[in-house]
């Protein structure tokens, strides 16, 4: 039975009267995972994420809630790609400047990321009604996470990672022709760097941030030439605890990321697994937005949205896997798994933020 929680109804935070919230239906009680919140060019709000029994498992599908313009309650999530011998995957949401929405996601057989291709559908009428899906990238073990970037010169470029027997390793593929053809561009020396989230800077350079395996720190890298070559990774002062991130660029200008604050570098861990297999599991809590106003190079205001409750001593998979989106009103959405069971979506104001005093310390880091 689903918990009575999951309405979708956006109510004031009993904990703080700033933000708003909800906690979204789900068509499935097992697992809800992999949020991605998409704009429209009309002012709704979507928000894809995949849905079943478990992460892997062929009844696991992509699943699409919508929040319409001025509305305080999130639809009933409609399914979205349901292929019966595969498990569908981290869906990526993308309107193009002819209206097109794009939906990306992969898709792998049972349990067995290195099988996955990518499957590309597409909405004419802003994601009430959808193509006929395609195969994008065969692969065999492409992914995705987060969201492509529409470049001023015409080109697309949509962050990409491959799943192979040796480990993972990240690239980038850049479309000159509206989605039609793509190139791949190879990011040298990112194996076990994942799940790119990209922005372009006022300047024009465009900022990267990836996922560690390690769980140690988030690590980074610039491009000077539109996507088609990248600077060596780095890690950067904020921690990673082997799990997603998403970045976006304010209307201001500043950068806004959000995160989970932790790592095995301190010691926040819990133990997984049992016998031989048993190992140290980087927390999935606090869930961080931090903004940087020089590009990323610091992140001086740093707040926490979710931090560990009650709920989350007797189910710990924590609040990660986030998105987030700025609307034109200025207003920050954001959309992340609670727990597993369903998906959160906050709305707040930069200025929530920035109430956070900067200084040395904020943030744990």
């Amino acid at each position: 039975m689903n918990d009575p929680r999951f309405d979708g109804v956006v109510r004031t935070s009993p904990g703080d009267p700033a933000l708003r919230e909800a906690l979204l239906p789900v068509r499935h009680p097992g697992d809800s995972h992999a949020a991605n919140l998409l704009e429209l060019d009309d002012g709704d709000l979507l928000c894809a994420w995949f849905n079943g029994p478990e992460e892997g498992d062929p009844g696991t599908d992509i699943v699409l809630s919508r929040l319409s313009r001025g509305g305080e309650r999130w639809s009933q999530p409609l399914p979205l790609a349901q292929d019966p011998e595969r498990s569908e995957q981290n869906p990526v949401l993308a309107q193009d400047a002819e209206g097109t929405v794009w939906l990306f996601h992969p898709s792998n057989t049972p349990h067995d990321q290195k099988t996955a291709r990518l499957i590309v559908r597409t909405s004419r009428d802003r994601g009430k009604t959808w193509s006929e899906p395609r195969v994008l990238f065969e692969g065999p073990g492409i992914f995705v996470r987060n969201p492509p970037l529409f470049l001023p010169d015409g080109s697309w470029l949509l962050p990409a990672y491959w799943c192979r027997p040796g480990g993972e390793h990240s690239t980038v593929m850049i479309s000159q022709d509206g989605g039609g053809t793509w190139r791949e561009h190879d990011l040298p020396d990112s194996d076990h760097l994942v799940q790119m989230t990209a922005v372009q800077r006022a300047d024009g350079s465009l900022f990267a941030m990836f996922r560690s395996r390690a769980a140690d720190r988030i690590h980074a890298s610039e491009s000077f030439d539109q996507g088609r070559t990248w600077q060596p990774l780095t890690r950067t002062e904020l921690p990673n605890n082997n799990s997603a991130v998403q970045l976006t660029r304010l209307a201001g200008g500043a950068l806004a990321l959000l995160y989970n604050d932790a790592t095995l570098e301190r010691d926040q861990f819990r133990w997984v697994g049992e016998g031989a297999g048993r190992r140290k599991k980087a927390l999935r809590t606090p869930l961080t937005l931090a903004l940087s106003e020089d590009g990323g190079r610091t992140w001086p205001y740093r707040r926490d949205v979710q931090t560990a409750d009650e709920e989350y001593r007797d189910s710990q998979l924590g609040y990660s896997y986030p998105s987030i989106v700025q609307t034109r009103d200025g207003a920050l959405h954001l959309a992340y798994s609670f727990l597993r069971k369903t998906i959160k979506y906050v709305r707040l104001d930069e200025d929530w933020v920035r109430a956070a005093a900067p200084g040395p310390g904020k943030g744990r880091s």
